[in-house]
Formats: structure tokens, sequence, C-alpha cells
């Protein structure tokens, strides 16, 4: 199992809120390398009776790497969890501490702790952003048709921008 190659971390897109109940939680293993991932999950504080195991599913690989997703709606919005890879011989659990080849007793001990499951930290964008068009429009990079008006400092057109012609040119509009 290429170890090397694991890579998860809490928030930004490797566990997030999907809505008010739903973390999504995602872990990156190298392609092919592991036949399955389990998430080892609970909340930190009423542990015995919310762990639960959950088979991710392998959502889409690249040259170089199978990323692997779980849905998980926590009773009381936190989360503490580990991985459990496997690779047809062997187990790795992996969690913020490292990788072990046992479970320790002290499950909160080196876990990902998600604190706090709240709505604020969710992206909730409208619904009409799902099917509209964003265009992206730089104005000083359209041929120049009149340079008689032209600002002091324009650069030639087919010139190379810079952040110090870029931003005069923006600071002249």
């Amino acid at each position: 199992m290429n170890l090397q190659a694991v890579y998860h971390r809490i928030k930004q897109n490797w566990s997030y809120a999907y809505d008010a109940e739903t973390l999504h939680i995602r872990l990156r293993t190298a392609r092919g390398d592991v036949q399955r991932v389990r998430l080892l999950c609970g909340d930190k504080y009423d542990w015995k009776r919310t762990n639960m195991e959950i088979d991710m599913e392998r959502g889409v690989s690249d040259a170089l790497f199978d990323y692997w997703e779980a849905r998980v709606r926590p009773p009381y919005k936190r989360l503490i969890y580990r991985f459990a890879l496997h690779d047809g011989e062997k187990t790795v659990y992996y969690s913020e501490a490292g990788f072990d080849t046992e479970l320790t007793p002290q499950y909160y001990k080196g876990a990902f702790d998600f604190p706090y499951l709240h709505e604020t930290d969710r992206i909730a964008p409208p619904e009409w952003v799902k099917d509209a068009v964003f265009y992206q429009i730089f104005p000083e990079r359209f041929a120049n048709g009149d340079p008689s008006n032209d600002p002091d400092g324009t650069e030639p057109w087919g010139g190379e921008p810079t952040p110090k012609t870029s931003s005069a040119a923006i600071c002249r509009a």
C-alpha cells in the first residue's frame, strides 16, 4: 500500500458541509492501490451510541489517484473520524496522527475532528446560478482600435501583460 499517496485534511474540499445535516468526507489514495476504504466515525462525546462504519465510494480516478467519498449525517452535527484502508492483504488505519496497523481503544486520540456542522459554513448559491453562464472579460486585452485615445504607458497590442500595466489600465479606466 502506497501510504505516501494517501491524503486528507479537514475542511476545504476534503470535508465540508453539503447541507444543514450532511458532511461530505473525501480521501485520496494511489490509483488502484486500495480495494476498499471505510470511514470509522461518530460523536466524540457519545461514541458508544453514535459510532458507525461507512463504506466510502470510489468516486473518480485520474492518472495517479483514486478519490473516495462518504456522506455522513452526524446526529449532533459534530464528528470525529478516521479511515480504514484495505488492500486485500492488510488494513491500515489513517487519522490526523498518521498511520497505524491497529485501532487504538482511545477512539478520539488523533482522530480527524469536524467540530460543528453550522449552516453558515455551507456554501449555498442561489438556484439560478446552476444554469448561469459567467464570462470573465478583460477589456485591456482587446485590440486597440484608436491609439489616439490611449492613456500614457499603454503597451503595444500583442505585448505581454504585466501587473504594472494591468493595474495602470484598470486605474485609468
